[in-house]
């Protein structure tokens, strides 16, 4: 049975960025095993609904932790560190209480302290029973297997003339939508909102984008309800939905689907054994988890976030990059015993879509005032100011900007400052940042 003084459990970004920062706080070789059911050690997932589908990410290119400012860490940077990485290996028990991984082949491992990374999977239509959600032809966007399934689907229905739909008009929507029609497939996206990232956008971001995609031939269809696929022999040739408020059922002609409707952590193995929230694991601000020597990280771990709107603190994942990043980096010191200070997380989402790239900070809850800034017909540099009581500054969302324009916003997200919309130049971009660097 070999025994490790540490072992992170998942492959996904999170457990990259761990490694390092062990190796960084006093790790030596030996010490530490990985294990991941995929072929590849950790990379930058999000390259895959954004570079990967257009050709301009392929590994070993994007192995974290190019995508936080690292090195690249191939295989053979895990060898040099002395770090076990058990790479095609699925663990089928957890048993907290004797630290011992059962993995597929009957091998088992043990640890001194165990880091979870086990992150989150694709929520997949078969879970509902929707009507011929098994058929070839629908993809799903999770890891580097899917995405190179997805590209050679993109090519073949483009040689054959066919046709995509895109189910969910979120994150992954609207990504992939991108990418399809940068490939010169005709999309269609369907979802049953009033507009795309509704959980964001306000209805004046929205049409933006909106724009953007009918202009590079994306056909959106919102308020409709997605009911089940047609097919014939075993391939998808349909979709088939109906209006969210009720109607007759109609149908998209499609060869190639992409569903991107949510995620869910993967929290499975360890039923019974660990306090849950969120759907995800619960850890405390130094991501333990209810078990000693157990910690999680990344988009499984569910965590203490103090809002920046009410300051009320609740149990929150956070399925982005940033926060797998930030969070493997407090595990990695807190296992070392650095006790580092509680964590403490600015909510953060970025996105890139055709010639476009923005980023936000904080929330954008429904009570408080949007405050839109910039020029949203040309779309270049434009955004968006949540402001709470007082004119607080609670959420801030920015299209087209610099890198000096971001670090300001997410600053004065950070230090709550108070901005009065009376007297803003809103029609000026630069005009509103330069406001909102002077209250800092």
């Amino acid at each position: 049975m070999p025994t490790y003084k540490i072992v992170i459990l998942g492959g996904g970004n999170a457990s990259g960025y761990a490694a390092r920062a062990l190796i960084e706080n006093g790790l030596k070789a030996g010490e530490l095993a990985i294990i991941t059911e995929e072929n590849y050690v950790a990379y930058e997932r999000p390259a895959l609904s954004k570079g990967y589908l257009v050709g301009a990410a392929r590994l070993p290119g994007f192995h974290t932790c190019v995508g936080g400012g690292g090195e690249r860490q191939p295989p053979e940077w895990y060898g040099e560190k002395g770090i076990a990485y058990l790479t095609g290996s699925r663990v089928t028990k957890a048993d907290l209480a004797t630290k011992a991984l059962t993995l597929e082949s009957g091998e088992v491992v043990s640890y001194d302290k165990l880091i979870i990374a086990t992150g989150a999977r694709p929520i997949f239509l078969t879970e509902f029973k929707t009507p011929g959600a098994d058929l070839r032809g629908l993809h799903y966007l999770r890891d580097v297997k899917d995405a190179d399934a997805l590209v050679a689907a993109m090519a073949a229905t483009k040689e054959a003339g066919g046709k995509a739909v895109v189910v969910g008009g979120g994150y992954i929507g609207m990504e992939v939508a991108a990418g399809l029609a940068a490939n010169g497939l005709p999309v269609t996206m369907v979802f049953p909102d009033e507009r795309l990232m509704q959980r964001l956008f306000t209805p004046q971001l929205a049409a933006v984008y909106e724009r953007l995609y009918e202009g590079k031939g994306v056909k959106v269809l919102k308020g409709v309800k997605v009911t089940g696929f047609a097919g014939a022999d075993g391939k998808v040739t349909a979709v088939e939905y109906v209006a969210a408020a009720g109607g007759e059922a109609q149908q998209l002609e499609a060869s190639l689907v992409v569903v991107g409707v949510g995620a869910r952590a993967n929290v499975e193995l360890f039923a019974g054994q660990l306090e849950v929230a969120a759907g995800g694991i619960k850890v405390d601000g130094q991501m333990a988890t209810s078990v000693p020597d157990v910690y999680a990280i990344g988009d499984v771990a569910a965590f203490p976030l103090t809002s920046i709107a009410t300051g009320d603190v609740s149990y929150v994942r956070q399925e982005h990059v940033t926060h797998c990043r930030l969070s493997a980096a407090q595990a990695a010191k807190a296992v070392m015993g650095l006790s580092p200070a509680p964590y403490d997380y600015l909510p953060f989402f970025y996105s890139r879509v055709f010639s476009l790239s923005w980023v936000f900070y904080g929330e954008a809850p429904a009570s408080t005032t949007p405050l839109h800034f910039g020029d949203t017909e040309e779309a270049k540099t434009f955004g968006c100011l949540w402001l709470g009581a007082g004119g607080q500054l609670v959420g801030a969302f920015l299209e087209g900007g610099s890198a000096e324009d971001a670090a300001l916003l997410k600053s004065a997200v950070a230090a709550r400052v108070a901005v009065a919309a009376e007297g803003l130049d809103t029609a000026s971009s630069a005009a509103t940042l330069a406001a909102i660097k002077a209250k800092l």
